[in-house]
């Protein structure tokens, strides 16, 4: 339940929503990346996997534009990880798939039948989960190459203002991101784009249609991130301005504007750390978010009738981090998962089971196991600093080499 890199299975849907009528377009390429071809019907697939958190729920051309760069740029990371001999193995693949016909409660047999009745060909359902893989396995890759955290930067955070007084401090952003190839255009452009904006609507309909950056088709949503896990230009400016709009603010990926939708302060003294084990479960090809949360619901009710924790979350849980641990996540230390994760974890009395909640991350239920005081050891303030600092970073990190892939591909839009 990290903020980075969770294997998900949030494939692209097939659904019977796609009309004959729209057979023709649907089948059409969309675009040529390298020697890959993108298609309508990836879009069209894409879109009903995000369709409910995208601004109106209506497939714009500038949500059109959004998706087709999102499957540009996963698809330029496939290669690149493929291209440096990275391979998502067999077993992998293979458990990724029986774990979603578990969920189904299928053999792998009657999940082939099922995909078939869907209308999805079962080897490119394969190949989809394998380049998933590739991807969280060549950025977590990208991440520890290219961020290197010196023990002078963890000096210095340990003793900064960041450290001390944000740690607790949470804030939930829109981002618009304008890349800076031409500075001077790209300041231009940002400009432009914050004087058309006089609200939070205004602020998503520019983010959908002028943002690069990762969460455009969401309108820039960043959800909730604390303070101290924020690259220092936003700390700096989240303190100096009242906002709600923030920037323009300039930085190595390029000018980036924000909108402070909320802010919290958590007042606890003491850093508690809880034991805790989970159940993650995510729709899927063949399983839309309603029925995911009625099958977490299901889990629930089996929980509550006595059933071990541990036992369905080594056959069902789709977190590949806990899977095999029974869902044990450990000590969990403040700020370490996702808000909404947090949240439920702390209302949750020792030995108790939560309920099912939602995060960006699927449906989850959760067992609190125990509580104590944290270590608060230099050993693991420094752990912890260095994991903050990375977070800072990766996602310019990342930007910055998705920018380097695009200028050295082929890239063909179509239309």
């Amino acid at each position: 339940m990290k903020l980075f890199s969770f294997f998900t299975l949030t494939l692209a849907l097939t659904f019977s929503t796609l009309t004959q009528a729209n057979t023709e377009k649907i089948d059409g390429i969309a675009a040529i990346v390298d020697s890959s071809a993108i298609l309508e019907s990836d879009i069209q697939n894409r879109f009903q996997i995000v369709k409910d958190r995208v601004p109106g729920g209506i497939m714009t051309n500038n949500i059109h534009r959004q998706i087709l760069n999102q499957l540009i740029d996963e698809t330029l990371q496939a290669n690149y990880a493929q291209k440096i001999g990275m391979r998502a193995s067999s077993s992998d693949v293979d458990n990724a798939i029986l774990s979603v016909a578990r969920n189904m409660n299928l053999d792998l047999q009657g999940m082939k039948a099922v995909l078939a009745s869907k209308g999805i060909n079962y080897s490119r359902y394969r190949k989809q989960i394998e380049q998933e893989i590739l991807i969280n396995n060549i950025k977590r890759e990208i991440i520890k190459r290219r961020i290197v955290i010196s023990e002078q930067e963890i000096d210095d955070y340990l003793s900064s203002e960041t450290s001390i007084t944000k740690d607790k401090d949470q804030v939930h952003l829109r981002h618009i991101l304008i890349r800076a190839s031409n500075p001077e255009e790209a300041k231009q452009e940002i400009d432009n784009i914050a004087s058309k904006i006089q609200s939070e609507d205004d602020f998503i309909q520019q983010a959908v249609a002028k943002s690069a950056g990762q969460f455009a088709i969401e309108g820039g949503d960043l959800g909730w991130r604390p303070m101290n896990q924020l690259p220092p230009l936003f700390v700096r400016a989240l303190d100096a301005e009242q906002g709600p709009l923030v920037g323009p603010l300039q930085s190595n990926a390029g000018y980036h504007l924000l909108w402070v939708i909320d802010k919290r302060s958590a007042s606890v003294t003491l850093q508690e750390q809880t034991k805790t084990r989970h159940i993650l479960v995510r729709p899927n090809e063949i399983r839309d978010m309603t029925q995911t949360k009625a099958f977490a619901d299901n889990l629930y009710d089996q929980l509550s009738k006595g059933a071990d924790f541990a036992e369905l979350a080594k056959e069902y849980s789709e977190d590949q981090g806990s899977t095999l641990q029974g869902g044990d996540l450990g000590w969990v230390t403040p700020g370490t998962m996702v808000p909404a994760f947090e949240d439920m974890m702390n209302a949750t009395p020792v030995g108790d089971i939560s309920k099912p909640f939602r995060t960006q991350f699927g449906w989850h239920i959760l067992q609190v196991e125990g509580r104590r005081e944290a270590d608060i050891s230099d050993q693991v303030k420094r752990s912890n600093a260095k994991q903050a600092l990375t977070r800072q970073k990766q996602d310019i990190v990342l930007g910055n080499w998705l920018d380097e892939l695009r200028a050295d591909a082929f890239i063909d839009i179509k239309g």
